[in-house]
């Protein structure tokens, strides 16, 4: 009955509190590498038309591309519309998990959907590019998303990255982080000030932010229900790249 409850007053709270979204920072000609050396790991994204029909392989280990549509609010729209997709949401979407090293797990997201990324162990800096030719822009969101009940929990805040004729690289590390003013909702509904959350997560009291696998762990042992994060893509690009950095 406990959880039945707090998942309810979790929900309501969510849906009747303004979701904060915290802008990320960038700027024209700003190589991340610049100030975090090479990369632990690179991600191509790689944005095709809704007919696309191919077949990537799902057999390499080291795999390190993704095929999504190149106008993700088209995909959305055509989703909807014939209910095809068992995977809730029907948005188009990356699942991002935690684990012992990088993988590109599920690669095609024209087959159900969505994709599906695992990083490495720790923490780290990450940021966005879109590259090739100018014009297009996307947005990719980060979302604690309740598997349980099947709905969207709390936004983590957004990077929109748009085709320049130099790269222009944005960080989005803000969306793998829980921060204060985000945690409102859900402090609200578990019943804790942000201090009683940190010391809970086992944080030094003050830590400002919240590595969001931290997070689902503990929720998950609170609660008893699933959580997890996620991308959700709007708009598109012909190629957007992300660049892992660890920093912890």
């Amino acid at each position: 009955m406990k959880k039945i409850l707090l998942a309810a007053v979790l929900l309501s709270v969510v849906l009747a509190a303004s979701v904060i979204a915290v802008p990320v920072q960038g700027g024209g000609n700003n190589n991340p590498n610049k100030l975090w050396g090479a990369q632990t790991y690179l991600l191509n994204i790689l944005g095709k038309k809704l007919d696309w029909n191919g077949d990537p392989s799902y057999e390499s280990t080291d795999r390190r591309t993704m095929f999504v549509p190149e106008d993700a609010n088209a995909a959305d729209a055509l989703w909807e519309a014939t209910d095809n997709y068992e995977h809730l949401p029907e948005d188009p979407k990356v699942w991002v998990t935690q684990g012992s090293g990088f993988a590109v797990m599920d690669p095609n997201m024209f087959d159900d959907g969505e994709c599906n990324l695992t990083i490495g162990a720790g923490r780290y800096e990450v940021y966005f590019v879109a590259l090739g030719k100018p014009g297009a822009t996307a947005t990719i969101e980060g979302w604690l998303f309740n598997v349980t009940a099947g709905e969207y929990l709390l936004s983590l805040g957004s990077v929109t990255v748009s085709h320049n004729k130099k790269p222009d690289w944005k960080s989005g590390t803000g969306i793998f982080y829980l921060d204060q003013s985000e945690a409102g909702p859900l402090l609200a509904a578990l019943g804790m000030t942000w201090a009683e959350l940190l010391e809970a997560l086992d944080y030094p009291p003050e830590a400002t932010r919240i590595w969001i696998f931290d997070l689902i762990i503990w929720l998950q042992t609170a609660t008893g229900y699933e959580y997890a994060y996620l991308w959700k893509l709007i708009g598109g690009c012909k190629h957007i790249q992300v660049r892992f950095y660890k920093v912890g």
